[in-house]
């Protein structure tokens, strides 16, 4: 039998406010995801915060609470992991704007058979790469009108025999974009810049260099104001090309869930959720 799950968004005229899922399910999901956070104790590494261009994404009123329990409200990572239970045999997942590492963790203690590509302007939280094994590194030069002053790098990860990747580059820099050419992506969360220029540019990122599945789920966060604005252009510039089927936009919890207030979640997807 089928819940609805209720979610409100602020007005629009054509993304629908609320998602239907199966209760049992989600429900196991949740559990599950709240077992993965407590794998971890604490997510702040401040010398790696003291290098760091925007400590990570995590402002103070959030880092007070990164660390504490979320009860049972889903959040968008449960959402995302609903999804690519329900609709993918494998995930091939990229996040764009990893902060600490909460969701893209999360997703990865979720799944067994799936690949994740990582792309942030930080290095990767050390909390998270000590869980990995690295295989390879590989380093390029960053564009000198950058805010990155060093080296951009693509390292190469083993987690529980999935291959996991890690960007660390500008995300305006289109040559770091160019080094994923050859991956399709089913899953993406765009989490990065929060502005309507930067999801309007990664977009015209993963289009040009050919990197979103036959079968795909992009997942915004934060969608407020001019970025909503964006999100919509996307949809009426992408809508024949790719021939999306559901848009939603959405309020749920984070990843400090009820901890901080819920945020405005916009997702497509070019076959029906």
């Amino acid at each position: 039998m089928q819940n609805i799950f209720n979610f409100f968004f602020t007005k629009a005229t054509v993304a629908k406010p609320h998602f239907e899922f199966q209760e049992k399910e989600m429900n196991e999901i949740i559990q599950k995801n709240r077992q993965s956070l407590s794998l971890i104790d604490n997510w702040i590494d401040e010398s790696a915060f003291s290098k760091s261009f925007f400590n990570y994404g995590v402002p103070d009123f959030i880092k007070t609470d990164i660390n504490r329990q979320i009860n049972h409200s889903a959040t968008y990572t449960d959402l995302m992991v609903y999804l690519s239970a329900k609709h993918f045999k494998k995930v091939n997942y990229l996040e764009i704007g990893v902060s600490v590492g909460k969701n893209f963790f999360q997703l990865l203690e979720s799944q067994h058979n799936s690949t994740f590509t990582g792309f942030d302007i930080e290095e990767i939280n050390p909390v998270i790469e000590k869980l990995l094994i690295l295989k390879e590194k590989k380093e390029w030069s960053t564009p000198s009108g950058s805010i990155k002053k060093t080296n951009s790098s693509l390292k190469k990860f083993d987690y529980k025999g999935m291959n996991v990747d890690y960007m660390c580059a500008d995300v305006w820099d289109e040559n770091s974009w160019a080094k994923l050419q050859g991956n399709k992506f089913n899953l993406v969360f765009s989490d990065a810049l929060h502005s309507s220029k930067a999801i309007l540019f990664e977009f015209e990122m993963l289009v040009k260099y050919d990197l979103l599945d036959d079968k795909f789920v992009i997942i915004w966060d934060d969608l407020i104001g001019k970025m909503k604005k964006a999100f919509f252009r996307i949809i009426k510039k992408y809508d024949k090309k790719y021939q999306i089927k559901d848009i939603y936009l959405l309020s749920i919890n984070g990843w400090v869930g009820e901890h901080e207030g819920a945020h405005t979640v916009g997702v497509i997807s070019n076959f029906p959720l």
